[in-house]
């Protein structure tokens, strides 16, 4: 048993391609963090913008990581308004 988990934890492989945009679970791209107040997701540049979830350039692992994003960026937005 010892044999065999050293042979798979030595296992290397990656992806060899994608099923598309159509497919994919995220996306990359929307309003850049830098852009966005730390405490509550308000824009600098326009004061009363308030930037959550998937509008926010944040991607996250496959298993509700993205869903947990969503939700407290939007607790965080929604505590300030």
């Amino acid at each position: 048993l010892a044999g065999a988990g050293k042979l798979l934890g030595g296992w290397r492989f990656g992806p060899n391609g994608s099923e598309g945009y159509a497919k994919a679970e995220v996306t990359l791209g929307g309003i850049g963090t830098d852009g966005l107040s730390q405490q509550n997701m308000e824009a600098r540049k326009v004061p009363g913008l308030y930037c959550i979830g998937e509008a926010v350039d944040v991607t996250g692992w496959l298993g509700g990581y993205n869903f947990q994003w969503a939700w407290a960026s939007g607790v965080a937005a929604g505590q300030s308004v």
